[in-house]
């Protein structure tokens, strides 16, 4: 009697432990807030009121999941264009000197009635939301910052003002940046580190073996690296990870698209009017994706999550082998003026020879 009384309580606990610490599910949480987005959030332009008022929102979010000010608040304002854009930083303090950020834009290009950002980046956002209440109370051995940039489609204006706002310690102790970016509508998952080798990479790259989710890079369909070495214009380079890169931070982005490699770029999935900036809203991409939206966006969820939380992580990422100098603009300036400096000296030179042998 007392071990079926034992057994019955047993069964009592662990169901109670399940209803306390059940997380919510990528894919109802964001089925649920996609719908809003596509109804609430559909112009979030750089410097709107629509882009301040799902800022709002974010920080609402942030608050019921526990997530506390990575600053002394949630918004960080900065001026772009004349007009006020923000940032949204969470933060989760963990006691480290180390610190992880998972990114994802907000704002969106919105055209009316057409295009809300709904892959680019409302899908980007949610997951990371969801993130937040699956990593809060996972006692890693890192910070980790959750941020939710403002003018990304402008010029990734938010991601470089809160880097240049970090203290040298913080800036100089972070181990990854995770990016999050239209990670939905497609037929295939993309991800992106560094064309060159490196030590965090091999990590990553080891790690996605368990998934589904392909290289994008110098092994894979294309490669960002010039007869110059210059590493700047690519596909994998287009969104806020970029200037974690330029500074020579370790850096991982997730997107979903269908990439032709003889195509160089973007190719439609049959019947599609193109989502990306043209048709970004919810009916289009249900119509074209279905599910594989949704599970696009939970199997991103899961690869960040079990590689925050794998044994070897920290010391995988501890290493920075990047050379910012080769994604940096300047240095393609510096590169033209040099081949205009040879040019002018050799055409001075051949101007001496030509006037010395008419002399003769």
């Amino acid at each position: 009697m007392k071990k079926t009384i034992s057994f019955i309580m047993l069964i009592i606990a662990i169901i109670i432990s399940l209803c306390n610490f059940q997380k919510p599910t990528i894919i109802s949480f964001c089925k649920e807030e996609v719908q809003n987005f596509n109804q609430t959030y559909k112009d979030r332009t750089a410097g709107s009121v629509g882009e301040n008022s799902t800022a709002n929102y974010i920080m609402e979010k942030l608050e019921e999941f526990n997530i506390n000010p990575f600053f002394d608040n949630y918004i960080q304002k900065f001026k772009v264009n004349n007009q006020s854009s923000q940032n949204v930083i969470g933060f989760v303090d963990n006691n480290s000197p180390y610190y992880v950020i998972i990114g994802a834009h907000y704002d969106n290009v919105f055209v009316e009635n057409k295009s809300f950002g709904i892959n680019d980046n409302a899908s980007g956002v949610l997951t990371n939301l969801n993130l937040t209440s699956l990593l809060r109370d996972a006692n890693l051995n890192y910070n980790i910052i959750f941020a939710f940039f403002g003018a990304e489609e402008i010029g990734l204006k938010g991601s470089e003002y809160f880097l240049n706002s970090l203290q040298k310690k913080i800036l100089d102790n972070i181990i990854l940046y995770i990016n999050l970016d239209s990670i939905g509508a497609g037929d295939n998952l993309y991800y992106y580190h560094y064309d060159l080798k490196t030590i965090y990479g091999n990590y990553i790259d080891n790690f996605a073996k368990n998934f589904e989710i392909t290289k994008l890079g110098k092994d894979k369909l294309y490669s960002n690296t010039s007869a110059f070495g210059i590493n700047y214009n690519h596909i994998g380079l287009n969104s806020d990870n970029a200037s974690f890169l330029k500074k020579g931070i370790n850096s991982l982005t997730f997107f979903a698209g269908n990439l032709s490699a003889t195509g160089f770029g973007f190719f439609e999935t049959e019947g599609q009017d193109k989502i990306m900036h043209n048709s970004d809203n919810i009916q289009t991409i249900e119509e074209v994706f279905g599910e594989k939206f949704y599970s696009n966006m939970e199997n991103v969820n899961n690869f960040v999550y079990n590689l925050m939380i794998s044994k070897d992580f920290v010391s995988n990422m501890l290493e920075r082998e990047i050379n910012p100098t080769l994604l940096s603009l300047w240095f393609l300036k510096l590169i033209g003026i040099l081949l205009i400096i040879c040019l002018a000296l050799i055409t001075f030179f051949l101007y001496i020879c030509k006037k010395k042998r008419k002399t003769l």
